[in-house]
């Protein structure tokens, strides 16, 4: 069976790949994807504190958190709610109110090998709906290199055929 996922390596990460198309090529820190199933425990006053089975209770929503590095100003309005920018400022004010969902779109990332990113929709993760969110913090000083992370946080599709679908590795649509 072939390896989905290879071991090693950079990627690109691609945003709203049939709208907006926005791809982050400069990465520092590497990029982490998250995701874990949740159980809940079964007891039975038998067998006191022990216990004895467990039943999935769902899932923790994926994510993905990225590290985006020297990118420019315009193109990270796409990340920050409630910004604007020109090429010599980017602008945030307050971000209240705004529900996410309807702006989820598909995030998907391509690893990079020998400099060349993947064609290969096989080795691709994807997460079918995700919306940015930033958790920024930067230091100014003399030997770090300061980052916007950005986390995209996966939703449950609601695009028929791959309703409640979180995310793939591989060829799935």
């Amino acid at each position: 069976m072939a390896q989905v996922i290879k071991d090693l390596g950079p990627c690109w990460v691609i945003w709203d790949p049939n709208g907006a198309n926005i791809t982050w090529k400069k990465t520092f820190g590497g990029v982490i994807f998250r995701y874990e199933e949740l159980r809940a425990p079964i007891h039975r006053d038998q067998a006191g504190e022990t216990i004895v089975d467990e039943v999935t209770s769902g899932a923790v929503n994926p994510e993905l958190e990225c590290p985006f590095t020297q990118e420019d100003n315009v193109k990270l309005t796409s990340l920050f709610a409630n910004s604007q920018a020109a090429a010599s400022y980017l602008r945030v004010d307050n971000p209240v109110g705004e529900a996410v969902l309807a702006s989820a779109k598909l995030v998907i990332v391509k690893r990079i090998e020998n400099g060349i990113v993947s064609t290969t929709a096989s080795e691709w993760l994807r997460i079918y709906r995700a919306f940015p969110r930033i958790t920024m913090e930067q230091a100014w000083d003399n030997s770090t290199q300061r980052t916007t992370k950005t986390i995209f946080k996966g939703f449950p599709d609601d695009i028929s055929g791959r309703q409640g679908a979180l995310w793939s590795y591989g060829s799935l649509p």
